[in-house]
């Protein structure tokens, strides 16, 4: 009986000299794989083996250290759409996918999305690889963002159990089983990612509303600033342009947000009638340069005018009482 699809790479049948070009160039179609600064490259040595289960792939790899970068441009070329999969058996794998900064220890199990920009560094390697097509596992499971996700507890323990098992067996699985083998080992993994999809998204909240503090906290403090901007804010706080434009969405984007902040701290210092400053003053020293646009701004907001605030400040001022003080102390906190 025939059995299922097998291909080896041993970096040892070749001259020491010619051991990490062997690997090197066998890696080029999806990384970019250079030594440390380090290393000798000639004490490199590498073992991979793998297996084919129709739309999924295992394999299992063993090499000195090593860098590995997937960059933006083999995404685009190779347009390559697979989930990896990866028990770290033994060494430690760290590095950056797409932004996230990923550390993974020996027994560790990582998801990488193929079609997102990974770099690490892997030293003492020792994994168990299985390759996944989006397509397979989105049918199985809701997608969401997997790529630098570390399982932790129970499910890490049963996906590595699996991995380890079925490595072990695959030399003796018969062809015709390599399908069944794929479509359950993609279930399996389904169930065990289901829970941090859930805890993500119960996290999902809580994280925007703090992101969104930050953001607010950040404008705040840079009201009276030329420069304040979505690019400003974005290197600032460490955020790319699309994660700082879908926080403020919610509150109209990011220059509604600024704009609406800037008038909140203008009506406060309006309502002090301590502040001597001419209207027109207050207004260009937080980012408006043209009067009549500060006004039809400030009117749009609050429905009366930037001078109806500061007479009806200055009118409370002898003997502010009741509601109107309270509306006072609320407007000069807001700022």
């Amino acid at each position: 009986m025939a059995a299922i699809s097998c291909s080896v790479l041993d970096t040892d049948r070749v001259p020491a000299r010619e051991r990490f070009d062997l690997w090197r160039d066998a890696l080029s179609a999806t990384h970019q794989a250079t030594l440390p600064h380090d290393s000798d490259s000639a004490g490199f040595s590498a073992f991979a083996r793998g297996w084919n289960l129709g739309p999924s792939l295992v394999f299992e790899t063993r090499a000195s250290a090593q860098r590995l970068a997937r960059d933006p441009r083999a995404v685009r070329t190779d347009q390559i759409d697979h989930y990896i999969i990866r028990l770290q058996r033994r060494g430690i794998w760290k590095g950056d996918a797409d932004g996230r900064s990923v550390e993974v220890d020996a027994g560790g199990v990582i998801v990488l999305d193929m079609a997102r920009p990974t770099v690490a560094l892997g030293t003492d390697i020792d994994n168990v690889n299985l390759l996944v097509p989006r397509d397979m596992l989105d049918a199985v499971l809701a997608p969401f963002d997997l790529h630098g996700l570390v399982l932790q507890g129970a499910m890490a323990e049963l996906l590595r159990s699996h991995l380890v098992a079925l490595t072990a067996s695959l030399p003796q699985i018969p062809l015709a089983a390599a399908p069944a083998i794929g479509r359950a080992t993609c279930g399996l993994v389904a169930a065990c990612l289901a829970p941090s999809r859930d805890a993500l998204a119960r996290a999902q909240a809580p994280l925007e509303l703090a992101r969104l503090t930050l953001i607010r906290r950040y404008i705040d403090r840079h009201l009276a600033s030329t420069d304040l901007s979505p690019e400003t804010i974005s290197k600032a706080l460490g955020l790319s342009r699309s994660t700082l434009y879908a926080a403020c969405e919610p509150l109209g984007g990011v220059a509604a947000l600024i704009r609406r902040r800037r008038l909140d701290r203008i009506r406060a210092i309006l309502t002090d009638p301590r502040d001597p400053r001419r209207i027109s003053e207050i207004a260009y020293q937080h980012g408006f340069v043209s009067r009549a646009h500060f006004s039809r701004a400030f009117r749009d907001a609050f429905g009366h005018s930037a001078s109806d605030v500061r007479e009806g400040a200055l009118r409370e001022a002898g003997n502010p009482s009741g509601t109107e003080a309270y509306e006072i102390w609320i407007r000069q906190l807001s700022g």
